[in-house]
């Protein structure tokens, strides 16, 4: 469609500055569109790309994690045999200890005690 407008003449010309300047306004917005949709593409790439990485780094933690609870259960039950009162006994005698057969107790004496 072409559209005409009056000019100083009373004579009907062409609107061909403003189709032009349309076109070329046209071209600006999809060039922009364009631009923009591959900037939201490279975007969401990089995000997505993100989230993967951090979810192998979460993993591998949990792993570790795991691990530790683990070892922690292992070196729990070391420690518990470690301190079995036939342990115990063991290593006090194996230190030249003797058991003692009787036990006598001393009586405090009734009464003030000086203190400094």
């Amino acid at each position: 469609m072409v559209k005409y407008f009056q000019n100083k003449g009373d004579s009907l010309a062409p609107q061909q500055a403003g189709a032009r300047r349309l076109v070329w306004d046209l071209r600006v917005l999809n060039i922009l569109l364009i631009a923009g949709t591959v900037l939201l593409f490279v975007g969401y790439l990089a995000m997505n790309n993100q989230a993967a990485a951090n979810g192998f780094t979460i993993r591998t933690l949990e792993r570790r994690v795991s691990d530790l609870e683990e070892q922690r259960k292992k070196l729990d039950m070391d420690l518990l045999g470690r301190q079995s009162m036939q342990n115990v006994e063991d290593q006090v005698r194996g230190l030249g200890f003797v058991p003692v057969q009787s036990v006598d107790y001393l009586q405090a004496a009734a009464g003030p005690v000086a203190i400094r």
